[in-house]
């Protein structure tokens, strides 16, 4: 006779480590995503005018900042946003230690990567907020600018300070960035001055500033246009309803806060206008951006991540009313997949690649140095936006739908139409002159990138019909 042994009942404290034991144990899938792309055109070159760029969040004191920019000059960027760490460099009154930005300085130009320059994060023995403070960070950011003229030569006044980086009121940001942008134009006069670098597109904060600062004080405005996890076309922004509105500023804005049913672009001409009433008009940076890959609210899919990359890009280009983009980071902050500050990068902690990291380097190699030319769609759910490269007697398009599915009709000559996904992979059209001369192309969330013939040209076909 078979006997069946009871099972022994188990504390619940015991079952979470079995059913995790057990789950070691399941079958899983190992992902090896690689993307092969070839060299970039521009490798080693400086590209002042480029839009593409990135957060380093390097510690320059570590010998690992080699492998990070290689990787950078790897995917295309030419621009890379560096904290000069004012507390780390001043370690005693008026002493200023520069020996590891040196290096990093030197490095970053041999990879055809140019700085720009955060000036942020007082000693102990500074308060920036202070009169006496005020003149020391001056005197700092002019040693700077002295130190690495005609090698730095963009310099960014605080990080966020209208937010929990700065303890201080706007007129405080206001007396800082003044003293500081005549002290860094007086160091060394080619210098440029980015000013605000403010979390979210806060007009409201932007205004209390501008009003404050001469215009000559600054060249640049800066901000950091998070909005998790809407999409840069969508009309709605829950980031900065849960966290501008509602604990930023919980009770003195109401919920429906115009800012909040703004696509990324409408957020941006509303900060155009209030410069434009003040007389401060200048060049717009963006000086942070992701979608953040965490499993959490406001996280994003690591393949939407990447395709909102490249139409946030796409969109800065096409607007024409943002020069530069800076993606945080290269490298996520760490493993912790529930942690929205963890996953933030193009790679993994270990810089194991994430979708973004070959969106990012194809979109690098297939945009860099293209003239833009015109928009054939923009808006408000199919996008095509149209560059010229006369090195190459070539129009290229990058095209894209909010909707699931929507199409463009291309125009196609004897040379044919490359087409290529978001990662590079291609399709060739060839021309046939009653299938082909004309043609609609499925358009979805993800780009796509078109190249054929100069006079190329995309006109919207929402519906799929004959």
């Amino acid at each position: 006779m078979t006997h069946v042994r009871p099972l022994r009942r188990l504390p619940w404290a015991t079952l979470p480590l079995l059913l995790l034991a057990h789950a070691a144990q399941l079958p899983t899938a190992e992902s090896r995503f690689r993307v092969d792309l070839p060299p970039a055109r521009f490798a080693t070159e400086l590209l002042t005018n480029s839009l593409f760029g990135i957060n380093t969040a390097l510690d320059p004191a570590l010998p690992d900042f080699e492998e990070h920019l290689r990787l950078m000059q790897e995917l295309g960027v030419k621009w890379a946003r560096q904290d000069f760490s004012w507390r780390r460099i001043e370690r005693q009154p008026g002493e200023y230690h520069w020996q590891p930005y040196d290096r990093l300085v030197e490095a970053s130009r041999a990879r055809g990567i140019q700085l720009l320059g955060c000036l942020a994060y007082a000693p102990s023995f500074h308060d920036p907020r202070t009169a006496p403070g005020v003149e020391a960070y001056a005197r700092f950011a002019a040693a700077a600018a002295l130190r690495y003229a005609g090698r730095v030569d963009h310099w960014q006044i605080w990080n966020e300070p209208n937010g929990g980086f700065w303890q201080g009121s706007a007129g405080d940001y206001a007396r800082l960035l003044t003293a500081a942008g005549f002290a860094i134009r007086d160091a060394h006069r080619p210098a440029k001055v980015v000013a605000l670098n403010m979390a979210f597109c806060d007009v409201l904060w932007a205004g209390r500033v501008l009003r404050q600062v001469p215009a000559s004080a600054f060249d640049i405005v800066a901000f950091h246009p998070y909005r998790p996890p809407n999409a840069p076309e969508d009309p709605f922004d829950w980031w900065t309803l849960d966290q501008y509105v509602k604990v930023w500023h919980g009770g003195e804005l109401p919920t429906n806060y115009a800012l909040v049913n703004m696509t990324f672009l409408e957020q941006t001409a509303e900060l155009q206008k209030v410069m434009q009433q003040l007389n401060r008009s200048k060049p717009l940076w963006v000086t942070e951006i992701c979608w953040n890959s965490h499993l959490h609210p406001y996280g994003t899919s690591e393949l939407r991540q990447a395709d909102l990359l490249v139409r946030f890009h796409a969109l800065a280009l096409g607007s024409q009313q943002i020069a530069k983009v800076f993606w945080w980071t290269l490298r996520d902050q760490g493993v912790r997949q529930f942690d929205q500050a963890d996953m933030v990068g193009l790679t993994r902690f270990d810089l194991s690649p994430k979708y973004a990291h070959a969106a990012y380097g194809w979109m690098t190699r297939m945009l860099e140095g293209k003239q833009w030319v015109r928009n054939d769609a923009f808006g408000p759910d199919t996008f095509a936006v149209v560059f010229t490269d006369p090195a190459k007697a070539e129009d290229l398009i990058v095209a894209w739908s909010t909707r699931p599915f929507a199409y463009v009709r291309v125009n196609n000559t004897e040379r044919g139409l490359q087409v290529h996904d978001l990662f590079g992979t291609r399709r060739f059209i060839e021309f046939d002159p009653l299938r082909t001369a004309s043609l609609s192309l499925p358009l979805g969330e993800s780009p796509i990138y078109l190249t054929g013939a100069p006079g190329l040209k995309a006109v919207p076909k929402p519906d799929p019909g004959w």
